[in-house]
């Protein structure tokens, strides 16, 4: 109980952390409204689980003694949130850019809030090293595998939950009455920031 505790209290100070995750599911929801932001929800959640897997297999502790492997991983990831970045900060406002949901394009947005959520994650060398502390450092050496995959469900859910909320929170009626006029400058805000974080995920010393 005092293990499933910590790792519970740990997980959720590193989820409710501001981050790239944070700052990608408030961009799909604030551009393309509150399925994009649950899908780029679900996008973290699946990417969270492969951290998981990776280190129920052993890899994740391979992955942390390669520079090589970390350096990929940190350029990948800082160029990629440089480049949803870069497309936030073009928001235009919306009586130039209206949003029509059609058949086609509403699963389109979808799919590509969950890729934006899931490649965030996944390409988060800091995510890694997080999963591997969890492993390495929360867990004790005689934790059954069957417990392990349960904490590391545990932890994805807790983010799919939280994630969800924020989405939630920045599509209900009341918070888009009240923003709708500047929703365009919060979205050229959370590009800046997310490009923001993408430099500075580059500049940092991850491995």
């Amino acid at each position: 109980m005092t293990e499933f505790l910590m790792l519970t209290l740990v997980g959720a100070l590193m989820i409710i952390s501001p981050g790239p995750d944070f700052a990608i599911v408030v961009k799909n929801s604030l551009s393309h409204g509150r399925a994009s932001g649950i899908a780029a929800s679900w996008g973290i959640s699946m990417a969270n689980l492969c951290h998981v897997t990776v280190n129920l297999l052993g890899i994740g502790v391979v992955i942390a003694q390669s520079v090589m492997v970390f350096t990929v991983m940190k350029i990948l990831g800082a160029a990629y949130l440089v480049y949803l970045g870069y497309k936030g900060i073009r928001a235009k406002p919306a009586l130039t850019s209206a949003r029509v949901s059609t058949p086609t394009v509403a699963p389109k947005r979808d799919r590509n809030g969950f890729y934006s959520g899931f490649l965030t994650s996944l390409l988060n060398p800091k995510a890694a090293l997080f999963f591997l502390s969890f492993f390495s450092v929360i867990l004790s050496p005689g934790t059954a595998l069957h417990t392990q995959i349960l904490y590391g469900v545990w932890i994805s859910s807790m983010a799919l939950f939280w994630f969800i909320l924020v989405a939630i929170f920045f599509t209900s009626p009341i918070i888009g009455r009240k923003i709708e006029a500047c929703k365009h400058w919060l979205e050229r805000f959370t590009g800046g920031v997310l490009i923001f974080l993408g430099l500075k995920l580059l500049s940092s010393e991850v491995a």
